[in-house]
């Protein structure tokens, strides 16, 4: 059986290339735009370079989110990967991790670059107030803060191969009709939830951001809904991968 460890490299390779090509033009676009702005008003002036680089930085972002999704979806239909002598349980926490790794990759890369811009303009890199002066606190929150972007990530990749999975399934044993049907309820259900989870990932950012004015109990009870959801929503993907899907032929 092929190693867990074997498997997590060897998804990463082309992941990597594809995040350091989104990288290489976001830069590309950032010192271009920053170029473009300095000879067309022949002075420079730091706000710009750092709204260049919140801009360039969030659209990147988006679209390495949407390429590393595509790259985590196509695993569940490959011939070649899913033809691997591993388990399924094994290929998909293994696809999980890489793309959770990508992810954590590229927001370590935006992460330096903004410290960079912030060195450079001379502007601070943290804005954030309500922290109070106590450094325990403040650690306590950065680790609070990565742990719910931690688990978040890994609940909205888990949610998108629900998602997935669930119409693989009904496309194998549906007929047409019928799937139109499952098809529109299960749209309006998950546009419906993914509305609600919308709310409630900015009201846990807004109450990190305002210095956990909810208070620890809240953030932590949080937290752990974030991370259940997460495993059963993977326990669940893992069933329908085993039990319904089945290579592209």
């Amino acid at each position: 059986m092929t190693k867990f460890t074997s498997l997590v490299p060897a998804f990463l390779r082309d992941r990597f290339k594809s995040l350091n090509r989104i990288i290489l033009l976001m830069l590309i676009a950032i010192i271009a735009t920053e170029i473009y702005t300095v000879v067309l008003n022949r002075e420079y002036r730091a706000a710009d370079l750092q709204s260049f680089t919140s801009l360039w930085s969030s659209l990147a972002f988006l679209v390495a989110f949407i390429r590393l999704s595509k790259f985590n979806e196509d695993v569940y239909q490959n011939d070649a990967i899913r033809l691997i002598p591993a388990s399924d349980t094994k290929i998909y926490l293994s696809n999980l991790c890489t793309t959770v790794i990508g992810l954590l990759y590229f927001m370590a890369v935006q992460l330096v670059l903004k410290l960079v811009v912030s060195l450079i303009t001379g502007n601070p890199f943290m804005g954030v107030t309500g922290f109070g002066t106590s450094s325990n606190r403040i650690a306590a929150t950065i680790v609070v803060a990565f742990g719910i972007v931690l688990a978040t990530i890994i609940m909205a990749w888990a949610t998108i191969s629900l998602i997935h999975l669930i119409m693989l399934s009904i496309d194998a044993f549906l007929p047409i009709g019928r799937q139109k049907i499952i098809r529109g309820i299960l749209y309006i259900v998950i546009s419906f939830a993914i509305i609600r989870l919308g709310a409630v990932f900015f009201q846990i950012y807004g109450t990190l951001m305002n210095g956990l004015s909810l208070g620890w109990g809240a953030i932590l009870a949080l937290f752990g809904v974030l991370v259940l959801v997460a495993a059963l929503e993977i326990v669940a993907n893992i069933l329908l991968m085993h039990k319904f899907v089945e290579t592209a032929q």
